[in-house]
């Protein structure tokens, strides 16, 4: 869509830590599942999702980064300490100051949002409850 552009490099960008956690992870003798149903079907969303509506899109890209910068730092720290032996995951390091990272992409969707219409303003507070719904899943995955 076409304010991708808006939120290229925002400092919030996970992939790259992502590929070095499992590249360690792999390096460990320790198995990588293949992905499992709740994260299929979320990915499948969002990909439909992008193509249709960018308010949309952008509430559930706003959640997860908010997700993961909040509780996903707790949760971060028990599977450090439970599983990984203290080991920091690269996921879950920031380059620069992270909640000003934050902070300057919610301004960004503020801005965008003031030429939304009150209907697609409406349907992204709705899209806020289905993200929650969809990452609920997979963080139940992750502990139970």
């Amino acid at each position: 869509f076409a304010t991708d552009v808006y939120f290229r490099k925002t400092g919030l960008e996970r992939s790259p830590g992502l590929c070095k956690d499992l590249e360690w992870i792999s390096q460990q003798d320790l198995v990588i599942p293949e992905p499992s149903n709740p994260g299929v079907t979320y990915v499948t969303y969002l990909e439909e999702l992008a193509d249709k509506s960018a308010p949309h899109f952008l509430s559930h890209f706003y959640n997860i980064y908010f997700s993961h910068i909040a509780g996903g730092q707790v949760i971060a720290r028990q599977v450090s300490e439970m599983l990984l032996e203290g080991r920091e995951l690269e996921f879950y390091k920031w380059d620069g100051d992270v909640q000003e990272s934050l902070k300057v992409v919610c301004g960004k969707l503020n801005m965008l949002g003031e030429h939304w219409s009150r209907e697609d303003r409406n349907k992204c507070l709705k899209e806020a409850a289905k993200s929650y719904k969809f990452l609920g899943q997979i963080i139940r995955l992750i502990i139970l």
